[in-house]
This record gives structure tokens, C-alpha cells and sequence, in this order.
């Protein structure tokens, strides 16, 4: 147990100050760990004078805490571009590019093509539950979450025709599946649709229940 716990702690000794969002850069946090290296240590690996180091170690935490690895980011110093960074941290810590190079260039065509980030969309059913005194709030949720009916993933990046076929089609599913089979009583009166955009709200759709019913 002292073993696992030492050696723990010594990965956290260096890889505390990122969050990874992206399953790159948990790969790149995990090889930091593993290799235990130093944010200073990295980026003068990379080629990072002395007197950049501090913005250097920012930029590093910045792109492994990014859910686009940073790639959306242009002219934050001389040294490198945005893909040139994330290539060279690759090199560093004895990543294989190519692993990943499907993935990166997918974002990099979704920055170039789309308004980043993209709007995102989330499709509810309103439902009434009667909820009985020795409801708990385990049991609440578990029936509560009954009535998210999930968009693929790539909702956003359809056109408005498209895009409002598959929300029809979830709708209709979910009803299908859920319609007098939920616990607590759980009646479907409608469904809602919420789009956000940077975590705020900018719209708001309620519909009805499927024609079919």
C-alpha cells in the first residue's frame, strides 16, 4: 500500500495543475506523471528560452486543460503556431502523433468550418411524477433521468431540415419507450428543447407529443 500511495502522490507532484478534457491530453497528463516532468522542464524540451518559461507553462496548462487541446488558439507567441505546440509537447513526452492525427485534424476542420463552440442541444420529456413520501433522493433522480432523450452528437452540425427529423424521430422513440413505463406514476405531457451557446441559453423549443399517439 505505501508503494501505490508513494507512487500516487509523485504523479499527482506533477500533474495537479491540469485538468484534461480531451482523451489526449489525459494520454499527455498520464505520460507526465509517468515520466515525472516538470511544466519547465517540458516546455524548454520544446525550445522555450528561459525568460518565456512562466507564459510557456501557461500555454501548457492552458491546451491540456482544453476540450480542443488549444487549437483554436493564433498568435500566442513566436515560437509556435497552435498545431506546431501540440505536435512538439507530442515529441516531448514520446507520444506517436500519428495516434491522435485523425482526431486533431477533425477539430482543426471543425474550427475552420463551424463557429466554435458549437451550439449545443439538449431534448427532455416534461413529466409529471407523483412522488410518495418514501421517495428518496437516489430514486427521484434515477426516475428523473428517464426523461432526457438523447441527440447524436453531431446534432449541431446538421442543417435546420435534418436537424429537426432527428429531434422528431428521438421524440417519437422516446415516447414509444417511456410512454406509461415510468416509475412513480410518470406522466408524459410534452418535450423540451434547450439550445445553449457559451453555457447560456439562446433557445428554447416545446413540443407536443408525437402525432402518432
Amino acid at each position: 500500500m505505501s508503494i501505490i500511495k508513494s507512487q500516487n502522490t509523485t504523479h499527482l507532484k506533477y500533474t495537479s495543475r491540469y485538468s484534461p478534457r480531451h482523451p489526449l491530453a489525459k494520454y499527455a497528463v498520464s505520460q507526465i506523471g509517468k515520466l515525472a516532468l516538470r511544466a519547465q522542464d517540458i516546455v524548454a524540451a520544446m525550445g522555450y528560452s528561459l525568460k518565456h518559461t512562466i507564459p510557456a507553462c501557461d500555454r501548457l496548462r492552458h491546451v491540456l486543460s482544453s476540450e480542443i487541446l488549444g487549437l483554436n488558439a493564433t498568435n500566442i507567441d513566436t515560437y509556435f503556431t497552435a498545431h506546431e505546440f501540440l505536435t512538439a509537447l507530442l515529441v516531448v513526452l514520446d507520444i506517436p502523433y500519428e495516434t491522435f492525427a485523425d482526431n486533431i485534424a477533425q477539430i482543426e476542420y471543425d474550427l475552420a468550418h463551424y463557429p466554435y463552440p458549437l451550439p449545443r442541444y439538449r431534448l427532455s420529456a416534461d413529466v409529471d411524477f407523483t412522488f410518495s413520501g418514501g421517495a428518496n433522493w437516489m430514486s427521484r433522480g434515477v426516475a428523473s433521468s428517464k426523461a432526457n432523450a438523447y441527440l447524436p452528437e453531431d446534432i449541431a452540425k446538421m442543417d435546420n431540415v435534418e436537424r429537426e427529423s432527428i429531434i422528431q424521430k428521438c421524440i417519437a422513440e422516446h415516447y414509444k419507450k417511456y410512454h406509461d413505463n415510468l416509475s412513480y406514476d410518470g406522466v408524459i405531457k410534452g418535450y423540451r428543447l434547450i439550445v445553449k451557446q457559451r453555457n447560456e441559453s439562446v433557445d428554447r423549443v416545446e413540443y407536443g407529443l408525437p402525432e402518432s399517439q
